[in-house]
């Protein structure tokens, strides 16, 4: 449920204390000059595992000045898994060339699209090297639009506030990523004819199915709901988080007509059931209340967003009340976005053009150097549908989920920004049978990917998890470097390696300031 008082969040957002804020990561990629001279200082005391004792280097080729792609490949098979998996790294070294760091949503926020469509609309050339982004799931029914599972933000707009109490993600801005856990709001204004503010009222979200969130409790008044398990369709388990009266905002990155009512056909969600209120709001701000003859009419769905302006979506009585009480003549409205450092309080995230936020939920891979995932998973689910844990081990049984393919962004000791993914191989041939078959997609534990990414032939040393498994692609220029993680049921029947559509990419291309000075020590 919305509230006219944000100050009531304050007592669900516990910041805590951060090691290294931005302005010491600023001044890492800027200069390495206090690790030259106290090595020790970041050091282990005992020598870390090399990359090469296990992989081996198998193509290298440079994409721009301060720009290059590496692939390892694994010497051996590793007992337990399916196949030797790949190694893709991309590294961009600011000190050498002058690029941007940015994110794209493809032609709308609302859909997902493969990373190569993606990159392939970005202009005025193609990017260097492209990667999958932000978590996302798919709005009921499945294929149709989508919401960000955590924080995301595009140009300095917020498509996506994430959880209440903040979640993992990756600030890019000056070419450089900042993680940090974030959290985003939006605030509807009400302005009187002198543009001051009459009253606000803080959103449940935007560009999202009101009445229904996935992932986490969006809002105070989110309620857990399971959806229940399905052997037959396992990939359709999930958990919803509802709440019957919200105000959700559609801004004009969401680029898909507004959804209708009861689109969650799941008896156990009804609270997106009420035809609710749609309000109109231009690039001005002046809105069209859904009236007739002075009196407001329900429904909802099939709107388009007007450029530079945005569509109201309420349900339930309360949030219905308050839009017929505070958009009266001769007023107008405007959104309000903001993103807080939960980690970094005194950090101002200023929203911009020059601002990109992707989403990584809770998976922090590396902090300062320290590894912050254990190497247990609880992703995997027996025949009940229950989560059960699994270990990291020799043990370990093929398919299971916490071996995923995986992506991840981060920073290394001399403020290079690194990009990479590791998966299956490249150049498995045989066709899947269904969607259990992960022939090909083998990954690793979030914890065993941190701990390679912070080998001393990478050197990485702050990396977020972006979306992984059947989500996790790399490209540079026009090329595919992931091999295909995902498995698509055709309408004959039969099943084919695709590559997924996902709700954003990272990627890296001309542009920015470079470093003078060379390379970084």
């Amino acid at each position: 449920m919305t509230t006219d008082t944000p100050a009531r969040l304050a007592a669900a957002l516990r910041p805590r204390t951060r090691r290294r804020g931005p302005a010491g990561a600023v001044a890492l990629a800027l200069t390495a000059t206090l690790l030259a001279a106290s090595p020790g200082a970041t050091s282990a005391a005992t020598p870390e595992a090399s990359l090469l004792d296990t992989w081996v280097e198998t193509g290298r080729y440079t994409l721009a000045a301060g720009v290059t792609y590496v692939r390892y490949t694994e010497k051996h098979q590793t007992p337990g898994r399916l196949a030797k998996r790949e190694l893709n790294v991309v590294v961009a070294d600011p000190a050498l060339g002058a690029v941007r760091l940015e994110s794209t949503v493809g032609g709308a926020a609302a859909t997902a699209e493969t990373v190569a469509s993606q990159l392939a609309a970005v202009k005025p050339e193609r990017p260097l090297a492209g990667i999958n982004g932000s978590f996302f799931k798919a709005e009921p029914p499945h294929g149709g639009s989508i919401q960000f599972g955590g924080t995301a933000v595009r140009d300095g707009q917020v498509n996506g506030t994430g959880c209440l109490n903040g979640n993992q993600a990756v600030v890019l801005q000056h070419g450089l990523p900042y993680i940090s856990k974030l959290r985003a709001t939006v605030t509807l204004q009400v302005l009187d004819a002198s543009g001051a503010v009459v009253t606000e009222r803080l959103l449940d979200d935007v560009n999202r199915d009101p009445g229904r969130g996935v992932g986490c409790v969006r809002g105070i008044g989110d309620v857990e709901k399971k959806i229940a398990y399905d052997p037959a369709k396992p990939e359709g388990k999930t958990t919803v988080f509802v709440d019957g009266d919200e105000l959700v905002a559609f801004n004009d990155a969401y680029n898909l007509a507004t959804p209708a009512k009861n689109r969650d056909t799941h008896a156990e969600v009804t609270t997106d059931d009420d035809p609710g209120y749609e309000v109109a709001v231009d690039g001005s701000g002046a809105f069209t209340l859904p009236t007739d003859g002075g009196q407001w009419v329900e429904g909802r769905g099939g709107k388009h967003v007007a450029t530079g302006g945005f569509v109201l979506q309420a349900v339930g009585a309360e949030a219905k009340q308050w839009l017929r009480t505070q958009l009266t003549a001769g007023r107008t409205l405007k959104l309000r976005n903001q993103v807080e450092d939960l980690e970094f309080p005194e950090h101002h995230i200023a929203l911009d053009e020059s601002v990109d936020i992707v989403s990584g939920l809770a998976h922090r891979l590396l902090d300062d150097g320290v590894v912050t995932t254990s190497n247990t998973c609880v992703r995997a689910y027996d025949k009940n549908g229950d989560k059960v844990a699994r270990e990291d081990g020799p043990d370990i049984k093929l398919g299971d989920h916490c071996k995923d393919s995986r992506t991840a962004l981060g920073i290394d000791a001399k403020g290079r920004t690194v990009m990479a993914t590791i998966s299956g191989r490249r150049d498995i041939k045989a066709a899947p049978t269904g969607y259990s078959d992960l022939s090909g997609v083998d990954g690793a534990f979030l914890h065993e990917f941190a701990g390679i990414l912070k080998m001393p032939e990478l050197g990485v040393i702050d990396a977020i998890n972006l979306d992984g498994g059947g989500s996790t692609t790399m490209y540079t220029e026009s090329k595919r470097q992931t091999g295909m993680t995902d498995i698509a049921k055709q309408p004959d029947g039969t099943y084919h390696r695709v590559e997924r559509p996902v709700a954003d990419a990272v990627y890296l291309t001309r542009g920015g300031y470079g470093i003078p000075g060379g390379t970084l020590p």
